[in-house]
């Protein structure tokens, strides 16, 4: 089956969306028997799409070399997120609820502040717990610098002096509030404008451990957005020079695998056109043609991607974007047939119900993302065009709509979600031929297709994303692709 007659999460697609690369973290020495708050966790973040091909390696390949090659394309994979997506961030990573690794994360933070706690309520106060705490502290405001911001270290190294802490614990002279407030004020200084309010929170509680948790609660929000202000001023470096990065990493796992491009082989193969070429072929206008040719209808296919089939390993870290484009293309498709279909959308002078029943369509079937989906929701989308088409019809002072006509606009609607449905069929056709000559001419003006004029703001997205990502793929791989085309068409 494809995966759009497959329900959503079901299948091997559920498996491929967000995956976590972790960068680890350096643990603080404490001593034994005490707890740190950052050394049994690593700094997360989320990054989507894979991040190794599906090859396996030759025999005679050191797990040395497989864990630098793993290495390598988890690198080649933050690198390409951070040149194709514009909005590419870091996000603080949450395991799922009622996880095993949930649970292990809450109960180590719970131990920590509840020693904490227990030292500081005994009688005479122990500071074993708080000394790390500090020192978690500390480590934290380094983490939210700035290489220039020297001076700033020194006076943390200062202040929060461990020798001189000590001593003040060993004399049951430690000030926690002062030490406290000092942090509160220069995490105010180093933060954004958008982080004051959480900031200000903290001075608000009373509680010393409460403090104290909420400010290293903040530390790791203020070291994301730090790393991802970070992002945003090399991005224009990284899109220079992320195609030849990526092209030597993939390269280098290339010369680990048997067949690196085994999958991409047998996608390209189904695309290429040889009717009426002479074989062998040599001329190389030809073969670039060809090539041409033969992407764009490869890279459509990745909008409607059949699972049966292994995903091309040069497409692989890409493969959750072009399923999600694939789900906004067939979001897109269903929805001007339901248009088509309507019996209001041609009756509007203004071209104001127009829009305003294509914005409610796509409410409505904003989560169907296969057929099964699709038929779930087509009654609750006849009953809204029955509703707009009342409507429209009485601000034009004519009659309402009749109920021999109420349940032709039902079974006309309903029936959409046939795929072999004529009126969407034609729909789809348009909608990849329009797509497929973006690619072929990267880009450039085209007309919208006919009938589809409506969705013209829909089409210039979806097609702008996509030629966004061919491209770059494209400036990768192309070299793999012409060989791969080139090796096929030599052949008589």
């Amino acid at each position: 089956m494809s995966e759009r007659e497959t329900p959503s999460g079901s299948g091997p697609q559920g498996g491929d969306k967000e995956k976590n690369m972790r960068i680890p973290s350096q643990p603080i020495s404490t001593g034994s028997g005490s707890r740190s708050f950052f050394a049994s966790e690593p700094l997360q973040f989320r990054v989507r799409g894979s991040t190794i091909t599906g090859a396996s390696p030759p025999k005679f390949v050191t797990l040395e070399d497989i864990m630098k090659a793993a290495h390598g394309m988890q690198n080649m994979a933050l690198a390409h997120e951070i040149a194709v997506d514009q909005d590419f961030k870091l996000e603080p990573f949450e395991p799922p609820d009622n996880s095993y690794q949930k649970l292990v994360k809450e109960t180590m933070h719970r131990a920590y502040f509840d020693i904490l706690r227990e030292q500081l309520n005994s009688d005479p106060p122990e500071y074993k717990q708080a000394l790390v705490l500090l020192e978690d502290v500390k480590q934290g405001l380094f983490s939210i610098l700035l290489p220039r911001h020297t001076r700033i270290k020194e006076m943390i190294e200062e202040v929060l002096d461990t020798d001189f802490i000590k001593q003040q614990a060993e004399n049951n002279s430690l000030d926690f509030h002062k030490y406290a407030k000092f942090v509160i004020d220069l995490m105010a200084k180093l933060a954004a404008p958008a982080r004051d309010e959480m900031i200000q929170n903290i001075t608000t509680l009373t509680d010393t451990v409460e403090v104290f948790r909420s400010i290293l609660e903040t530390l790791e929000v203020l070291k994301l957005d730090l790393a991802n202000t970070l992002i945003a001023m090399i991005r224009p470096h990284v899109q220079k020079e992320s195609v030849q990065y990526e092209r030597t990493k993939f390269d280098e796992m290339l010369k680990l695998s048997e067949d690196g491009l085994q999958y991409t082989r047998e996608w390209l193969k189904r695309h290429i056109d040889k009717t009426g070429l002479s074989l062998p072929v040599t001329d190389q206008i030809v073969v670039r043609n060809v090539t041409a040719q033969t992407l764009a209808k490869a890279y459509l296919e990745l909008l409607e991607w059949d699972d049966k089939n292994d995903y091309p390993e040069t497409v692989s870290i890409d493969k959750p974007r072009f399923t999600d484009l694939g789900t906004q293309v067939y979001r897109l498709i269903n929805v001007a047939s339901i248009m088509l279909v309507s019996p209001s959308s041609g009756n509007d002078p203004n071209a104001t119900h127009k829009q305003q029943l294509k914005e409610k369509i796509f409410i409505i079937i904003d989560n169907a993302s296969n057929d099964i989906e699709l038929k779930a929701v087509l009654p609750l989308v006849a009953e809204e065009v029955i509703l707009q088409t009342e409507q429209l019809l009485e601000t034009m002072n004519q009659e309402p709509l009749s109920a021999d006509t109420k349940d032709l606009i039902r079974t006309q609607i309903t029936s959409l979600g046939d795929p072999d449905h004529r009126v969407r069929q034609i729909v789809r056709q348009r909608i990849l031929e329009f797509l497929k000559m973006i690619l072929v001419c990267a880009g450039g003006s085209r007309q919208i297709p006919v009938g589809l004029s409506t969705f013209t703001r829909e089409l210039t997205a979806v097609s702008g994303t996509l030629l966004r990502y061919v491209m770059h793929n494209k400036a990768v791989f192309t070299q793999h692709y012409m060989d791969i085309i080139q090796e096929e068409l030599s052949r008589t």
